[in-house]
């Protein structure tokens, strides 16, 4: 997308009224095009959800991946967008065209228990790029296992911070999830900055389950 390619080249967004502000959060041009890729080449993937927008680089990517998929829907959950973000993300999803999607602006820990309650099984992919603490990221994920149907994708942003690392170390032992692939960050080849899980059957761990991570 040209926004896109714009957005990166010169590493700054515009507001809807017009200010220019530096780009200080948002996946890299190589996790976009991993989560793009990864959305277009199964056509399965029509209903979509992500914790976290900011500047909307990966609404952008879920959304144009999505175009032309019957019953395509986008749910975004983001309770600072129109505040700290400045509906940055939003606008340039309009910009764009891309109109297939839902911004719920609410925390994730209280919209995600009742988006379970109510879809459950229901998602395709879902991207984690919310608060940053491990707590808050398994909370997250714990909601995304219960969300997605067998098949579906668990991709979860800045891999290499400490706490969410940890997180993906613990989902890597359930039964139910296989690693689908990763970002590795240039400078480090070991490291990933992110990474995809696919569910590959239900989660049916038994009351009492555990495993060391």
């Amino acid at each position: 997308m040209a926004l896109l390619d714009e957005i990166y080249e010169r590493g700054e967004v515009v507001t809807p009224k017009g200010e220019v502000l530096k780009v200080h959060s948002g996946i890299s041009r190589e996790e976009g095009e991993f989560i793009y890729n990864l959305i277009r080449n199964d056509r399965r993937i029509s209903r979509t959800l992500e914790v976290g927008c900011a500047y909307g680089l990966s609404s952008l990517n879920i959304c144009a991946a999505l175009k032309g998929r019957n019953g395509a829907k986008h749910i975004i959950l983001d309770p600072f967008q129109n505040t700290q973000w400045q509906s940055v993300g939003i606008s340039n999803l309009r910009r764009e065209g891309l109109s297939w999607f839902e911004l719920v602006e609410e925390r994730s820990e209280f919209a995600l228990p009742r988006l379970a309650a109510e879809r459950e099984s229901q998602f395709d992919f879902v991207f984690i790029d919310g608060w940053h603490t491990f707590d808050h990221t398994m909370i997250d994920c714990f909601y995304a296992t219960r969300l997605l149907g067998i098949g579906g994708y668990l991709v979860i942003d800045d891999a290499n911070f400490p706490s969410i690392a940890r997180v993906i170390r613990y989902l890597e032992n359930y039964p139910c999830y296989q690693r689908h692939g990763s970002v590795k960050i240039a400078s480090a080849n070991d490291i990933s900055s992110l990474v995809a899980l696919q569910k590959r059957t239900e989660d049916l761990r038994p009351w009492n389950w555990y495993a060391d991570f």
